[in-house]
């Protein structure tokens, strides 16, 4: 079933995320890369009409490296979407990056092992050069959802994206700060680049849950799936507010800057779907 008409905002929530759209159609979109991880709920969101899956399927029912991330971005770009918001549960690794805080990250070093990478393994062969993976613009408008809110924030940092489920061992964590890291996260990648693959241009808002393993060096709490569950909550409805206002500050017509050639994206999307 297709939308009725195009979209261009997509947004893929995490964990606890879910958003309340009105005037809601739920799409079953087939792709070519089996079924995403919910239908596609279309409705407006605030001012916009959008498309929203929620990445880890109702209920938390997929562990990170389960996620059909190409299932997901694909069918958001089938029906038209080019600016992608996404939310994340993360931990800390410096005392800069404590529990309570919202990022609008601007790099990410993946570390994941075993995910589908690309849409560009079979049939049409491109090369993404994903030197800076987030768009500028739109984390500017992030930036100003979250700076008119009472919340601490940083419009900059570095995520670093695991495999999980598991949680960091102390070491891990250790040497992800070592390495630049400023977060840890567990599905922004390959998600990030599989969408600027196919044209879109990318926003993320994490939510700092807790420490991670106490890579500061300061005593952390011990972080457990219930704490980062309960944070996750608590900070919901700023996750809610943020993204609504991401959706309603993106100007009509916007279309990212992107170096990938459409008729490479248009070869990706002619496949047929499962």
């Amino acid at each position: 079933m297709a939308a009725p008409r195009p979209l261009d905002i997509g947004i893929i929530g995490g964990v606890g995320q879910q958003l309340e759209l009105q005037d809601v159609e739920e799409l079953d979109v087939p792709t070519p890369y089996g079924p995403t991880s919910t239908a596609v709920r279309v409705g407006t969101l605030g001012s916009k009409r959008v498309a929203y899956v929620i990445r880890r399927g109702v209920g938390d029912a997929l562990q990170p490296h389960l996620v059909p991330f190409r299932a997901n971005v694909w069918a958001l770009a089938s029906l038209g979407v080019t600016s992608l918001i996404t939310t994340t549960a993360a931990g800390g690794l410096r005392d800069s990056f404590p529990p309570g805080m919202f990022v609008v990250p601007d790099q990410v070093i993946d570390t994941t092992s075993g995910r589908a990478l690309t849409f560009y393994d079979e049939d049409v062969v491109f090369e993404l050069a994903p030197a800076d993976p987030f768009d500028p613009t739109l984390r500017g408008l992030a930036a100003e959802a979250l700076g008119q809110q009472a919340v601490r924030y940083r419009d900059f940092g570095t995520a670093v994206v695991i495999d999980g489920p598991r949680f960091s061992t102390r070491a891990e964590s250790r040497w992800h700060a070592a390495q630049g890291g400023d977060l840890v996260v567990t599905t922004l990648m390959p998600e990030t680049v599989l969408a600027l693959e196919l044209g879109m241009g990318v926003v993320n808002v994490s939510f700092v849950t807790d420490s991670d393993a106490g890579a500061s060096g300061h005593p952390a709490e011990a972080v457990s799936q219930d704490l980062v569950r309960r944070r996750v909550a608590q900070a919901r409805p700023v996750l809610v507010r943020t993204v609504t206002e991401i959706a309603h500050r993106i100007p009509a017509g916007f279309r990212p800057s992107t170096a990938v050639p459409s008729d490479a994206i248009a070869g990706v999307l002619a496949r047929d779907p499962r």
